[in-house]
């Protein structure tokens, strides 16, 4: 396996449960048989500010994991793996570790700068695809 697909791995399983920590705020609220039974789409679950930003910590992953994903697997498919790539798609997925409390902690130059490196993390291994 190559270390971009190792990569692509993790930051799929870390995007995956991301949902977990607003998800635990909306059972707090309005419990679980009534959350699986009538989930209430029309109310406000995430009045807890921090649970509105891991929320969006998730969407944001899920955008993220779009682009990335396509590259990761080009590279591996076409057999372009080399020191830059791996390296990239190791950088981006310790970027997008740490964007999550930094997110829902609201730290945003941090926010902001993490989120670069992980599109610039993403735009390298396109650039040694085609470059």
């Amino acid at each position: 396996m190559s270390t971009e697909i190792y990569w692509l791995i993790w930051s799929c399983v870390l995007t995956a449960l991301l949902w977990l920590p607003y998800a635990m705020v909306r059972v707090a609220k309005i419990g679980l048989l009534r959350l699986v039974m009538d989930p209430l789409p029309g109310d406000d679950p995430f009045d807890v500010p921090w649970a509105r930003r891991a929320y969006r910590t998730h969407m944001n992953a899920i955008e993220s994991i779009s682009v990335f994903a396509p590259v990761a697997l080009a590279v591996h498919v076409t057999g372009s793996s080399n020191e830059i790539t791996a390296m990239a798609a190791t950088i981006y997925f310790f970027a997008r570790l740490v964007y999550v409390p930094i997110y829902i902690f609201q730290v945003p130059i941090l926010r902001l700068g993490l989120f670069t490196v992980a599109l610039a993390s993403t735009l390298v291994m396109a650039y040694e695809l085609i470059g």
